[in-house]
């Protein structure tokens, strides 16, 4: 399934920063749903802000990229989301990947 997630978001062009900021925003969306459902995690809580980060650098609403290198949406998803639901763990996956190349 990766595979095909990869392929559905692999980036080129001037489309680059849409569906980057597409992809982060699906990636909030699914974020948010299973933190509705799991309130608990703080975890869920610190993948949302860190993408809501994302996106405002995305739009340019910050520009401090230096925080950048403390993203770790990736190590959360594989030790709090990936046992939760494998879906979300796939598109956060993907945000993590995307967070890498900006």
């Amino acid at each position: 399934m990766r595979a095909c997630l990869w392929s559905k978001w692999t980036l080129l062009g001037s489309d680059r920063n849409v569906d980057r900021l597409f992809l982060f925003e699906q990636g909030l969306n699914k974020c948010r749903a299973l933190l509705a459902l799991h309130s608990d995690r703080p975890a869920l809580m610190s993948i949302e802000k860190q993408i809501e980060f994302l996106i405002d650098l995305e739009k340019g609403l910050t520009s401090d990229e230096s925080r950048l290198r403390e993203i770790t949406i990736g190590v959360l998803t594989v030790r709090e989301v990936e046992p939760l639901d494998g879906e979300v763990a796939e598109v956060l996956y993907q945000v993590a990947s995307e967070a890498r190349h900006m």
